[in-house]
This record gives C-alpha cells, structure tokens and sequence, in this order.
C-alpha cells in the first residue's frame, strides 16, 4: 500500500491533465460506470463524509472520506484493486479536490459555453476560485478576469494578473454577473450573490460553492432563465444542490435537468441559441476524486518501475 502526499499530487498534476482525466471519467461513467452518494454524519462539532465510485476501465475502485471541523476540511481518498480487493494507495485529498472541481467545470464549460467567450467572472477569493482561473483559461481565449469577493480581492486580481498575465480587475457582485461570458461563483453563501436579472445574455454560469440543500449562490430568477441545467449526477443533486431544492418548484423541472457525463458522451446533445443562460450546477461526486487518484496512483507506480 502506497502513501501519496498532496505534495506529490501538486507536483504531477495539472491542471490541463486533471482536464482531460475529467473529460475520460464523465464519458466512462456513461458507459457503465456506479457511484455511492455522498454520506453524511453529524456529531456536533466534528462532521464525517464519504463518497465513492468505480469506473469501467480503471485499475482501482475506491472513497473519499473527509472530516469538517470549525469550517475546514480535511480529505483522503482510498484506492482498491478492482482485480483481488488489494488496497493499492491512500492519498492526502486536499490538493486532488482543488484540481478535480475546476476540471469538472473545464469540461461543462467547453462544451456548453460561447466558443467567443472573451470575460471571465469569480465570485470568490478562495482556493476554488484560484483554480478555476486556471482551468477555464485553458478553454477559452479570456481578454479580461473580472472578479469579485469579500477576502482581499484586489490581492487575488494582483495575483491572478501576474501569473497568468491577463487584466485582471475588481467589480461588485452584480458588476461581474452583468459583463460576464462564463461565471463561476465559488463561495459559501447560504444565500443569492447577485440578481438573475443581471446575468449576461449567452453567459455559462457554473455554481460551484453551496454544496447543501440549505445553501445557495444563485436565485430564482437565474434558474428560471436557464435553456439548460446542468449537474454532475441527478440522483446526488436531488438531495444536496441548494441552489436547486431552494427554489420555487415553478422555476425548472427536474425532468429537464442534464448529466454531464451524457453531455460529455455526445449521448444528449445540447441545442442553444447565443442569447441563451447555460447554468452547471455542480456540489463534487465521487467519480471525479476516484479517476483523478487512480491516475495520480498509476502515474507513481509507473515512474517506480522506471
């Protein structure tokens, strides 16, 4: 059994990797892939969850579990032979979740989103935020970053600017909505950031934050513009997107809601006018943890044997 530190995961990930790691799992886990949703138990000050899957053509099956004590996370993911049930590896979690939810939002991203996309919109300063910068730079030809955030915003432009080299600038909330082609917000509000009304025409919103059927980033009015939702896994959203389960049931059907991993197969396809609101709601599932570790683990065991 192999120890991977989220040191080495940083070290040999990145970002357009983990991209196309993404984009292999959610067309695999159309074929005949399985996930456990995501469990959770309470016990006052300290919260333990876990999710898992298994992905036709890997080499592991496997789980992330993680603790949530006084707001902060801790996660490892467990990886299991799927030839005899050998524990192959455990990995730290923490770097492999910043990578995998940008990623995921890469790939809904570059399939729903206006190929002229030119402005891209943070709601958030944190780490979530940081890497979505660096993954929808991969897919879109950005010529401004606009964000916008409670924690040192004006630092996270500065920062955003120098590394990746593009403008960079702050706005409110309601600013970012209005001037952006793809919008992320990556926050933890329990309530709306900004109003619907205000979303751009043509923009792609993807709501990565509240991952809890009590919280939400986006508000009623966003939902019932939306021509296409979009969420990793219906079964999961249906207990936890708050920012779905909080809105008023005339907003959107269910029946309507999209997969990404048919999305991502081609096995439903996605009509859109250039006016039209794309929204991808999205709150982690397991797959997404589970192929990027079996890819980290078999990279490792590759370079081993050299």
């Amino acid at each position: 059994m192999q120890l991977i530190t989220n040191a080495q995961v940083s070290e040999l990930l990145g970002t357009r990797e983990a991209i196309d790691v993404m984009r292999r799992a959610f067309r695999q886990y159309g074929e005949s892939g399985q996930m456990q949703e995501r469990v959770r138990i309470d016990c006052g000050n300290t919260k333990l969850s876990m999710m898992g899957a298994i992905l036709p053509g890997l080499s592991a099956a496997g789980a992330k579990v993680y603790t949530t004590i006084n707001g902060k996370f801790t996660f490892a993911i467990l990886l299991f032979s799927t030839v005899d049930g050998s524990l192959l590896a455990a990995l730290e979690g923490d770097a492999m979740t910043e990578f995998r939810t940008a990623a995921a939002s890469a790939v809904a991203a570059d399939i729903l989103s206006r190929k002229n996309a030119r402005t891209l919109g943070i709601i958030g300063t944190g780490v979530q935020a940081k890497a979505h910068v660096a993954a929808m730079l991969l897919i879109r030809e950005f010529t401004e970053v606009l964000v916008a955030g409670i924690d040192r915003p004006q630092e996270f432009a500065a920062r955003t600017a120098e590394e990746f080299g593009i403008r960079c600038s702050v706005a409110t909330a309601a600013e970012v909505a209005a001037r952006s082609d793809i919008l992320v917000t990556a926050t933890r509000s329990a309530t709306p950031l900004f109003n619907g009304n205000d979303v751009k025409q043509g923009a792609f919103v993807a709501a990565i934050g509240a991952s809890k059927a009590d919280c939400r980033e986006i508000d009623d009015r966003l939902v019932r513009r939306a021509a296409h939702i979009v969420v990793e896994w219906k079964q999961q959203a249906r207990k936890e997107a708050g920012d779905l389960l909080l809105c008023d049931e005339s907003c959107f059907n269910w029946d309507d809601v999209l997969e990404l991993a048919d999305v991502a197969a081609g096995s439903v396809a996605v009509q859109r006018d250039d006016r039209d609101v794309i929204l991808y709601k999205a709150i982690g599932v397991g797959l997404e943890d589970i192929a990027l570790a079996e890819h980290v683990y078999t990279r490792i065991k590759a370079q081993t044997k050299s």
